[in-house]
């Protein structure tokens, strides 16, 4: 999609995701080895009562999720960054987490054939608790 299909407010539901215990592991041990992620007795006695996933583990298979929802197709250009990105709930093994991606900014860029979007994506556990709440910015063509 171009910059000028997306609207402010509009709103996209991505595919369910479900990080195993397994995935959990080895993202952890690769990217963020903390004993809360790795450590099974240690994590058992830590105030989450159990192995948690990386809340960068959760905010790339989001991503991913996002990407293959193939919204952008070709016409994105890159990442600038982002805003925020706050992890409010623990993510547990093998919970499907949903999310919701929301176009909350459009800004045209003054030299044409091309604009900023600025998403907010927020992702829940089942019990509908936000895990992940970031707002990201892209660049994307324009047909102007």
């Amino acid at each position: 999609m171009y910059f000028e299909e997306f609207e402010v407010g509009q709103k996209f539901q991505l595919k369910t995701i479900t990080l195993t215990e397994k995935e959990i592991y080895e993202f952890a041990e690769k990217f963020d080895p903390q004993p809360i992620h790795i450590d099974e007795e240690f994590s058992k006695r830590s105030i989450f009562n159990g192995i948690i996933a990386s809340g960068f583990h959760t905010m790339s298979a989001v991503w991913g999720q996002w990407i293959r929802a193939n919204k952008f197709g070709t016409e994105i250009i890159g990442g600038i960054g982002l805003d925020y990105m706050t992890w409010k709930s623990p993510v547990r093994p093998n919970e499907q987490l949903q999310t919701i991606v929301e176009v909350v900014e459009k800004i045209p860029s003054s030299k044409g054939g091309r604009g900023i979007l600025v998403l907010k994506f927020t992702v829940m556990n089942p019990i509908e608790q936000v895990v992940l709440d970031t707002q990201a910015r892209v660049i994307i063509k324009s047909k102007i």
